[in-house]
């Protein structure tokens, strides 16, 4: 059996009772053997999820970028899915590829779906400012996700 407890002070005034529960629970569980206890920031929610392939989707009816089709190298737009390879890579700072399959490379990246709710506001600031170097021009719904997520200016990060 698994439980999860969230202990988010900034946002949960009752967080004492909630660690409380937690404690009891881990007390409970080792009268009956071993507990492994994992701490950590909380994962990403579905709605940075949401903001996140907004974002991509802007990207990629806007921005054009070299990469392969049919086996040759072209320019032109890519579809979402290839957006957030190449920028998770980015992001990540990684170029770790391996050879296809069928020939051809493929990138290796991160996986978002194990993002911090922190590090994924962080990933949709580092795609927001992408774009928006390269004129993207953000869709209603991208521009109502990212504000969520991604504080455009030092102040509401701080604030965050």
């Amino acid at each position: 059996m698994t439980r999860t407890f969230l202990i988010d002070p900034q946002r949960n005034a009752s967080w004492p009772q909630v660690l409380s529960r937690a404690v009891s629970a881990i007390s409970d569980w080792a009268k009956a053997g071993p507990v492994q206890v994992t701490i950590g920031e909380p994962k990403r929610t579905l709605d940075s999820n949401a903001a996140m392939w907004a974002t991509f989707a802007d990207i990629a009816h806007q921005v054009e970028w070299p990469h392969t089709k049919d086996g040759n190298w072209t320019i032109g737009l890519m579809d979402s899915a290839s957006w957030k390879a190449v920028l998770t890579a980015a992001f990540e700072q990684e170029t770790k590829q391996a050879q296809g399959i069928g020939g051809g490379t493929v990138m290796l990246g991160a996986r978002t779906s194990q993002y911090s709710r922190r590090k994924m506001g962080e990933f949709i600031e580092f795609v927001q400012e992408f774009g928006t170097e390269r004129g993207v021009k953000w869709s209603a719904s991208a521009q109502d996700e990212m504000a969520q997520f991604a504080p455009t200016t030092k102040q509401q990060r701080a604030a965050a």
